[in-house]
């Protein structure tokens, strides 16, 4: 019997585990261009635009908004390159 409660909360924390980084930004992809313009409008988003995803992040920072961040996107892919090379979007939670 202990055995079943300890694997059924075991199961359930991968589950919530699972569920909660397919929802976060994946900290060095940026999202797909309409995945996030949907999000810039939803409410209590943020969008933050620097030089690079470190400037935005620390913006960010700076603001006092949420992390992780919903996503980031740039028109020519360059959030996470090195050093960076033009302006990369995010989008935060209040």
């Amino acid at each position: 019997m202990m055995f079943v409660r300890i694997a059924r909360s075991v199961l359930f924390g991968s589950v919530l585990t699972l569920i909660a980084s397919s929802v976060s930004a994946s900290p060095q992809k940026e999202m797909p261009e309409q995945t996030f313009l949907d999000q810039v409008e939803a409410p209590d988003h943020v969008l933050v635009t620097a030089r690079g995803f470190e400037a935005v992040n620390a913006e960010a920072r700076r603001q006092g908004l949420r992390f992780p961040a919903v996503g980031y996107w740039s028109p020519e892919n360059i959030c996470f390159k090195t050093p960076a090379r033009g302006d990369c979007n995010g989008l935060f939670r209040r």
